[in-house]
């Protein structure tokens, strides 16, 4: 994921809880870096951290779309996108998404 078109907004992550989804949680202010799951650089730290029992699988079963790496070198795969990780640590989680527009004047989203 790059930051060519300025999407990406920094700021210190707050105390609490991250949530990844499917009610697994990490704190927030061990988060070093949300990333995306599709690279193979991904997969060979995923690897890694698999052979060295610091991964840790949040997905449910589902398809691993982020890889988030905590500042103790654990590997948590989870099966949000990174976008909506990085909106749910900088506190923009109620935003309401065009799908939920959607989904509120009685349309589905495609």
């Amino acid at each position: 994921m790059s930051n060519k078109d300025n999407k990406i907004y920094w700021a210190k992550a707050s105390k609490g809880m991250l949530n990844l989804g499917h009610d697994n949680f990490v704190r927030a202010e061990r988060v070093v870096a949300v990333m995306e799951a599709c690279s193979l650089p991904m997969k060979r730290l995923r690897d890694k951290a698999a052979q060295e029992d610091r991964l840790i699988d949040a997905t449910a079963g589902r398809r691993t779309k982020a890889v988030i790496i905590t500042d103790t070198q654990h590997v948590f795969l989870s099966a949000l996108s990174p976008n909506t990780l990085q909106d749910r640590l900088v506190g923009r989680e109620n935003l309401t998404t065009q799908a939920q527009l959607e989904m509120e004047e009685g349309e589905f989203a495609s």
